[in-house]
């Protein structure tokens, strides 16, 4: 049964496309009522940083998606993107904003075929969504004079969370990051303060994952890191507080990943 309805983000998708020339659009057609997009806004100054943003993976995590298409629309109209107290124009953005729209539509984790697509990245080409998102990703290599993804930012949620944490991909030369976000993050949203999470040590709010390590099999964010060599965070907000909130929190983990992000750069 349908939960939501994956027409309205198409729609929107398409409207924000519109309103700016900096923005453009590769898509497939997993079906015709499942469109695959992946957006690319070109800061006017091409050696900027590329960010990736990505959700809706698991398709009863809506929360990403919405913050995704928020993020789109706000880069596509010059008084939206006012409204945040960041430049989000200074920096060229590949956003993939809804990479499962059948969960999306039906609110289930899995794709139409029943597959966890964040465990199919060993061999993405075998799955039509999983293809798509790393096409997207080389396409973003040839066709970009700065080719290099500075961060990577992958937008999920957790059923069985009690608050925030994250998960932070980064080579052990790198700086962390997640702290810093954990802490702009703890104003808006509960963190989870759990010692283990799945396992892992989680460090106020943090899992930090350094160099290979793997966690999970052939995960988005170990595709990131291994493949794609970008730094990631992957971003849990609590299911159990209402939608808006975790937009919200989305929205300014963004927003801090990549203030931090260039500073440690």
């Amino acid at each position: 049964m349908k939960v939501r309805n994956y027409a309205n983000v198409v729609t929107r998708i398409l409207a924000a496309l519109k309103k700016s020339e900096r923005l453009s659009i590769w898509y497939r057609s997993l079906s015709q009522a499942y469109p695959l997009y992946c957006l690319h806004y070109a800061a006017k100054h091409t050696d900027a940083a590329l960010i990736y943003v990505c959700a809706g993976i698991h398709g009863d995590e809506p929360a990403g998606v919405e913050c995704a298409i928020r993020l789109i629309e706000s880069l596509a109209d010059k008084e939206q993107s006012n409204l945040y107290p960041f430049p989000l124009d200074e920096y060229n953005w590949l956003i993939s904003p809804c990479d499962n729209p059948y969960g999306y539509e039906h609110d289930i984790r899995e794709n139409a075929a029943g597959l966890d697509l964040n465990r199919m990245f060993q061999h993405p080409c075998r799955y039509t969504e999983t293809a798509f998102i790393s096409e997207s990703l080389l396409r973003t290599q040839d066709h970009n004079d700065n080719p290099e993804v500075h961060l990577a930012l992958d937008l999920h949620e957790d059923r069985d969370s009690s608050g925030f944490y994250l998960w932070e991909r980064r080579a052990s030369t790198t700086l962390p990051i997640g702290n810093e976000v954990v802490l702009q993050i703890g104003h808006v949203c509960p963190i989870n303060q759990k010692a283990v999470i799945e396992d892992h040590q989680n460090d106020n709010g943090v899992i930090t994952l350094l160099d290979s390590v793997t966690t999970k099999g052939w995960t988005r964010g170990r595709y990131l890191a291994e493949q794609i060599n970008a730094r990631c965070l992957i971003l849990e907000t609590p299911t159990a507080l209402d939608l808006d909130t975790r937009v919200k929190t989305h929205m300014l983990s963004i927003q801090t990943a990549v203030k931090h992000a260039m500073k440690s750069h």
